[in-house]
C-alpha cells in the first residue's frame, strides 16, 4: 500500500528523515523510510501520525494528537473523528537494539507546512512514550516509541482546504 510498509531495513544517517503529506479533511502524516540508524540500533516506522479529520471553523485553532492517540482541539477546530478512517494515532517506532542500550530521542524545529491553495500550518512534535532517554528492556531487543504532534491551523482565508506538505526530523540516537 504505501512504500514504508513495503521497505526493508536500509542504511542512513543518524536522523530519521520523515515525509508527509496532509490534506485538509482528512489530516494524515505518512512517514516514510525505515532505517538503519547504526550498526545496532534499527528505526522502522510501524504507524502514520493522523490527526484524523476536523473541521477549521472561523477562526482556526489548534489539532493535537497525544503520544496515546488522545485528540484535543483549542479556537474553532472540531475533531470529526469518529473511528475506522478518520482515526487519531500517533506515530508509532519501532526500535530493535540490544538489551541495555539507551536511546534518546529528540525532536527538530517545527515544520512548516504549505498548502497547495496558498496556505500555511505548522507542525509541532510532541513528546514521546517512552520518555527519553530509556533503556532497551524487553527481551526481544524491540521497543515501540509513540510520538504524537500539534497542527496550527489558521482562519479559512490563511489556511484554506487543500494538500499540505513539508518535512521535518526526528533524532534517535543510542547513548
Amino acid at each position: 500500500m504505501h512504500e514504508y510498509l513495503q521497505s526493508k531495513k536500509r542504511p542512513i544517517s543518524l536522523q530519521l528523515w520523515c515525509k508527509h503529506a496532509i490534506q485538509m479533511g482528512l489530516l494524515v502524516l505518512f512517514l516514510f523510510n525505515g532505517s538503519l540508524v547504526s550498526a545496532q540500533v534499527l528505526v522502522n516506522p510501524v504507524q502514520n501520525l493522523s490527526f484524523g479529520a476536523f473541521s477549521q471553523g472561523a477562526a482556526g485553532g489548534t489539532i493535537s494528537v497525544s503520544n496515546n492517540g488522545v485528540a484535543a482541539t483549542t479556537g474553532t477546530v472540531v475533531s470529526l473523528a469518529f473511528g475506522g478512517i478518520n482515526d487519531v494515532l500517533p506515530a508509532i517506532f519501532e526500535v530493535e537494539a540490544p538489551v541495555g542500550t539507551v536511546i534518546s530521542v529528540s525532536n527538530g524545529p517545527d515544520a512548516n507546512l504549505t498548502g497547495s491553495n496558498g496556505g500555511k500550518m505548522i507542525l509541532h512534535l510532541g513528546s514521546s512514550n517512552p520518555v527519553t532517554p530509556f533503556a532497551v528492556v524487553n527481551q526481544t531487543g524491540r521497543t515501540l516509541i509513540n510520538i504524537g504532534g500539534t497542527l496550527t491551523i489558521g482562519n479559512q482565508s490563511s489556511t484554506p482546504p487543500g494538500a499540505y506538505s513539508g518535512t521535518f526530523y526526528i533524532t534517535i540516537n543510542n547513548e
